[in-house]
């Protein structure tokens, strides 16, 4: 990589405020992805205290000074260059070229969701390795909405949310057929956030 490629070349001085305390925010942001993961459909808050940059919404940017680290890798839309170098900045994480070799796929809203059924999946023997997509999306209700089924909800619960193509959701729902493969995925809204774990089954 040379200077000119390197996407914290210039921002240090100027770079946004992640964590004012990196360990115990970090913790409270993936306790409220772990209660989000473990009851799908459920809304959460995340308290974070941040600067986000540009693109991202406060959720989306906590997310990912809680999940990265020097050891994994994150890809947003190359629109998004003052986010990806946020990021890099605050955890330390790689940039990957492509969203099919991240570990984390951002995407704000606005932009197009990448091709979720092409992200990783992970292997038989290793599902961890799949990839977690953060989506930025412009509304999210519990209640209403797609009816959600599987590990984690009695019965039923309801998702409502806007700002996500069918598409994506199309792609997303065939990934769940993969299991114990698959991906998780995290929707975004301001400061709240919720789950769609890959065993999470969703119906009109």
């Amino acid at each position: 990589m040379t200077p000119e490629d390197n996407p914290l070349r210039g921002t240090a001085a100027g770079m946004s405020r992640g964590f004012e305390d990196p360990v115990a925010h970090s913790q409270r942001v993936f306790r409220a992805v772990m209660d989000a993961m473990s009851r799908p459909g459920s809304i959460h808050d995340v308290d974070a205290r941040i600067d986000a940059p540009p693109g991202l919404s406060l959720a989306s940017a906590a997310l990912g000074l809680a999940l990265l680290d020097h050891e994994t890798s994150a890809w947003l839309p190359g629109s998004c260059a003052a986010a990806s170098a946020w990021l890099r900045f605050h955890t330390g994480c790689a940039l990957a070229a492509a969203p099919e070799e991240a570990d984390y796929v951002l995407v704000p809203l606005g932009c197009t969701c990448p091709d979720l059924s092409a992200l990783r999946l992970g292997s038989d023997e290793e599902p961890h390795r799949s990839a977690t997509a953060i989506i930025d999306v412009a509304e999210l209700n519990a209640g209403s909405g797609w009816r959600l089924a599987g590990p984690g909800i009695r019965d039923e619960a309801r998702l409502g949310f806007v700002g996500l193509a069918a598409v994506a959701i199309a792609q997303r729902n065939a990934a769940t057929a993969c299991f114990p493969r698959g991906i998780d995925a995290i929707l975004a809204c301001g400061t709240r956030i919720a789950a769609l774990p890959r065993t999470t089954r969703m119906e009109a």
